[in-house]
């Protein structure tokens, strides 16, 4: 089957190394003006707080931007590439869909944990507040596509435990009859 479209920015790749340099120069600059003050105080801001952030903030947002994933999907299935590899995610695997932050990272959350974890990440568009309507209208259409994986996957569930109910009720009845005979 033929995907249906892109999920992820082209750019993600370059979205990432952008956000690490600018947290560095952010880092950097603040530790600067805070340390050519000269007083007790400005030293101190100027190396702790800096500290702080490398040592607190920065791995936390490094981590999350890494985790950040190109994702395209079709009808029937998420793709998840991660640089020559990709994985197929069922609909039926993801438990939600959510926004994590303000410029518009998703996190695809799942029930099964595969080779990315039990969580997700992508970055539509690298305009996000500008074209959210665009955006949110895709978002939506993949939850419309999970909500409607899970209702078969559970009437596929609810199928096979009809189906089973019944083979071990004849199979009880066959034993039953057996007996039966084996007394007479």
């Amino acid at each position: 089957m033929e995907r249906s479209k892109s999920l992820s920015s082209r750019y993600v790749k370059g979205y990432k190394i952008v956000m690490v340099t600018f947290m560095t120069l952010f880092i950097s600059f603040y530790a600067f003006a805070f340390s050519t003050k000269g007083d007790f105080i400005g030293i101190i801001m100027g190396i702790g707080y800096p500290l702080f952030l490398v040592f607190y903030w920065f791995p936390e947002i490094r981590k999350s931007i890494g985790r950040i994933r190109e994702i395209e999907y079709d009808k029937d299935n998420l793709y998840v590439k991660e640089g020559d590899y990709e994985i197929q995610i069922p609909y039926y695997n993801v438990k939600d869909i959510e926004i994590v932050s303000l410029d518009g990272l998703y996190k695809f959350k799942l029930y099964h944990h595969d080779q990315f974890g039990d969580e997700v990440f992508c970055k539509p568009s690298l305009w996000y507040p500008f074209n959210y309507k665009r955006i949110d209208a895709e978002l939506n259409r993949i939850r419309s596509f999970v909500r409607k994986a899970h209702r078969e996957y559970k009437e596929k569930i609810g199928s096979e435990k009809v189906v089973t109910k019944q083979l071990i009720v004849k199979i009880t009845q066959n034993m039953i009859f057996c007996k039966k005979n084996a007394i007479n």
